[in-house]
Parts: structure tokens; C-alpha cells; sequence
């Protein structure tokens, strides 16, 4: 496989939370009436963010079940990927395989995804309307035992919705086609957006939209020389018009 480091597409925009966001954190100790499900939080200011890895996984996991890649594991009986280190989801996202032929196939990891942080308006936003220093709300969910009709409250914090987070991906083109696999990132994000993002998406939470999207092209001269940056004209700012019209862009 003959491959060539030629440049970086970084894509950027908005992550907007359209229901109320969990995802997981580490609870160091519950007090009474406290809540054992706390979403994760950057240790520095306590505020919320989106892990790039949560992000990740989960475009990885759509694209490969759309891409027909998961399959029963004849062991555990649950279902895992299979790497092929050829289909779009091994050499976006990385074949994640101890085989050095997979490995070999797939080439570098094209595809990075960076912590997603809250924007200055959504900050303003949650002082406003939660009080200083307060970043999420708590929803309280019951467990009901089918046989006793028995509730078990459960606490969940969230984050609120219509909060929003700056993300950056940056996928690095190392041959002429690899720009064609950005469709199938697109593609994994526009099924995001029908799925959920992180936990307790089958009962409302999660659900996100990507919006202000914008793609600049980095060439290697920009890493030499600090030249040669491009803006990408897209054929708008959310991922179902970039799919739509996704042959009609011109690749700097």
C-alpha cells in the first residue's frame, strides 16, 4: 500500500444537546440523598464535557453495524466487530486489532477526535438558568418491580438541554481517495443524530444534533511553512446537507 502524508481536514462545529446528555463519570462517594450516577466532569472547573473517546466509539460503533461489520462472538455470545482492516470503519477509525496484517491493511488511523468543552453562551446559559457554579440538572428515574409494583427512585444527573460543545475532528489524508471516506464519517454522524450519545439513549437522553460545521484543509506546506490553509466550501452547515450534497464539493 503506497501512502504519503499529504494533509489534515479539520472539521469543527457544534455538538447542541436536544434532550438532557449523560454520560458516565467516576463517583467518589454518595452521600445520602446524593446522586450515584454523576456525569463526567473536567477536574479543573467541574464543568460537563464530551470525552473524544465516548464521541468516537460511538461514530465507530454506527458505522461498523452499518457497514454490516458486527458479528456474534462465537465465545461470549454478545456481538463485537470484525476487523478487516479494509472497510471504511477499520481505516477511519483505526482497526483496533493485535493482527499485523489487519493492521497493515488499514494503514495509520485517519481519524481524530478531540474533548469536547461547553461554549461561552452555553456557560452564560447554565448560570442563568441553574445559578452560579451549577452545570447539570437531575432527573429522577424509578425502577418499578413487576411483581411488587415496588419503585426504586434513581437519581441520573444530566446535562441540560439545548446545552452546546465545540468539537474538532481531524482526519489526516494520507492518499488521493482517502477523501471519499469522509462521507462515511458524515454518514456515522447523521446516524448519531437518529441514535444517542451516551447513556440511557432508549429512554430519552443523548439525543444530539451537529450544526455551524465548517472544514478547512491543511496541507503538509501549512506544517512547513505555516501556508496554505483552505476553507472547504460545503453545501451547508449540518451533516444532513453535507450527505445530500456530497458530490459536489470541490476537494482542495
Amino acid at each position: 500500500m503506497d501512502l504519503q502524508f499529504q494533509g489534515k481536514y479539520v472539521l469543527t462545529g457544534q455538538i447542541r444537546c436536544l434532550t438532557g446528555l449523560h454520560i458516565g463519570g467516576a463517583a467518589e462517594g454518595i452521600e445520602i440523598g446524593g446522586v450515584d450516577n454523576p456525569v463526567i466532569k473536567d477536574p479543573l472547573t467541574e464543568r460537563p464535557y464530551i470525552p473524544g473517546s465516548g464521541l468516537k466509539g460511538k461514530l465507530r460503533s454506527l458505522l461498523e453495524w452499518s457497514l454490516g461489520k458486527i458479528e456474534k462472538h462465537p465465545k461470549h455470545g454478545g456481538y463485537a466487530a470484525h476487523f478487516c482492516g479494509e472497510c471504511d470503519a477499520c481505516v477511519i477509525f483505526g482497526p483496533a486489532s493485535d493482527k499485523t496484517e489487519v493492521r497493515m491493511k488499514a494503514g495509520p488511523t485517519r481519524l481524530t477526535v478531540r474533548d469536547s468543552f461547553p461554549t461561552p453562551e452555553t456557560l452564560k446559559n447554565w448560570e442563568d438558568w441553574l445559578g452560579e457554579g451549577v452545570y447539570t440538572e437531575i432527573k429522577t428515574e424509578n425502577a418499578i418491580d413487576r411483581v411488587t409494583s415496588e419503585a426504586n427512585p434513581r437519581p441520573m444527573e444530566r446535562v441540560p438541554a439545548d446545552s452546546a460543545f465545540k468539537f474538532e475532528m481531524i482526519f489526516d489524508v494520507y492518499r488521493s481517495d482517502d477523501r471519499q471516506l469522509l462521507k462515511s464519517l458524515f454518514t456515522a454522524m447523521r446516524l448519531l443524530e437518529h441514535s444517542a450519545l451516551g447513556g440511557s439513549g432508549s429512554r430519552g437522553h443523548g439525543q444530539v444534533g451537529f450544526e455551524g460545521l465548517e472544514l478547512k484543509w491543511r496541507p503538509l506546506s501549512y506544517y512547513q511553512t505555516g501556508q496554505g490553509e483552505q476553507q472547504v466550501p460545503l453545501p451547508g452547515q449540518t451533516v444532513e446537507s453535507i450527505i445530500s450534497g456530497f458530490a459536489t464539493i470541490q476537494w482542495p
